[in-house]
């Protein structure tokens, strides 16, 4: 019974080990992904160390809003022609907010039906970013 028990927990123990080891794989793919969009978009010295510092930019250049778009297309969040993939966008931000899936899928749907659709993809999806962002770190 003891040797059920310490089995039990080591495989509960090896499961959260896996979890946590796939998050810390996806921030790795998150920051590599940021990276090639800094570099493919030339966005300013000033506005790539806020991105790679997680802050917001005040008065964002056209290059910075498609950051967004980049990043999001390269993570397979959104397909080219714009649609979300809400599974990939739920996986992402448990990552890399640390909120509870309810949370982030009742943000989510908050921030798809509330955010404008506007023609310009990359406007809209720095938006969304923005609407996402706030929702889970408020």
């Amino acid at each position: 019974m003891k040797v059920n028990i310490f089995v039990q927990v080591l495989i509960v123990c090896s499961f959260y080990e896996l979890a946590d080891s796939q998050s810390a794989a996806d921030l790795a793919a998150y920051a590599k992904k940021q990276q090639e969009c800094i570099k493919e978009l030339k966005i300013p010295a000033n506005e790539a160390t806020q991105i790679t510092a997680n802050k917001d930019v005040s008065n964002p250049s056209a290059a910075y809003k498609c950051y967004h778009d980049c990043l999001y297309k390269k993570m397979g969040l959104m397909a080219p022609d714009g649609k979300a993939n809400d599974e990939r966008i739920v996986k992402y931000a448990q990552a890399r907010f640390s909120a509870p899936v309810d949370k982030i899928k009742t943000k989510l749907t908050d921030c798809m039906t509330g955010v404008k659709k506007v023609p310009n993809a990359c406007e809209h999806i720095y938006n969304l970013e923005l609407c996402m962002s706030k929702a889970l770190t408020a």
